[in-house]
């Protein structure tokens, strides 16, 4: 299970305990002998694991060039969260969201910036629907039905992110 394990984790993904994807190696992870053990093995290849909030990752200490990088391959995906959050403003892992609420709500909500920077398009179709499917590849929503998703635990790791970029923008 160790090796499946950091297979996933060294692809960046984040295992949410309320994944049904990822529901066995959540429970393995829980498993506080599994947890020390696996983190031992990683810490001898310069990796930490992290788990917190019902998720985990594997995380390293990056230098100033590997955090600018990290950002930057994440940059859509915070973007897209820091909509999610205008749209849901209330939104917590655990919670239910729908393609369809999000569509009434968008037009009022939506912030121009965010949406010109992931979309190329004024199609609100074809913004839900890549919107939906970049939340849902990176492991932040689970479908449940066609139009209703889960909010994974994972969402609380890039809402901190939002809400420093937020906190900095504001102290500036």
């Amino acid at each position: 299970m160790e090796s499946v394990i950091f297979e996933i984790l060294s692809k960046g993904i984040i295992i949410s305990t309320n994944s049904s994807k990822f529901q066995k190696e959540a429970m393995w992870l829980m498993d506080e002998e599994n947890f020390v053990s696996l983190n031992s093995i990683l810490n001898k290849l310069g990796f930490y694991l992290v788990g917190e909030n019902g998720y985990f990752y594997l995380s390293k200490d990056l230098k100033t060039d590997e955090m600018e990088k990290y950002f930057n391959s994440h940059k859509l995906l915070i973007l897209a969260i820091a909509q999610l959050k205008k749209i849901f403003v209330h939104l917590d892992r655990g919670h239910k969201i729908k393609k369809s609420e999000f569509i009434k709500r968008f037009e009022t909500k939506k912030d121009e910036k965010i949406i010109k920077a992931l979309f190329n398009t004024d199609d609100l179709m074809e913004i839900t629907e890549k919107f939906f499917n970049l939340l849902e590849k990176n492991y932040v929503l689970e479908s449940i039905s066609k139009d209703e998703y889960r909010v994974l635990n994972s969402i609380n790791y890039y809402l901190d992110i939002v809400e420093a970029i937020s906190e900095g923008e504001n102290n500036e």
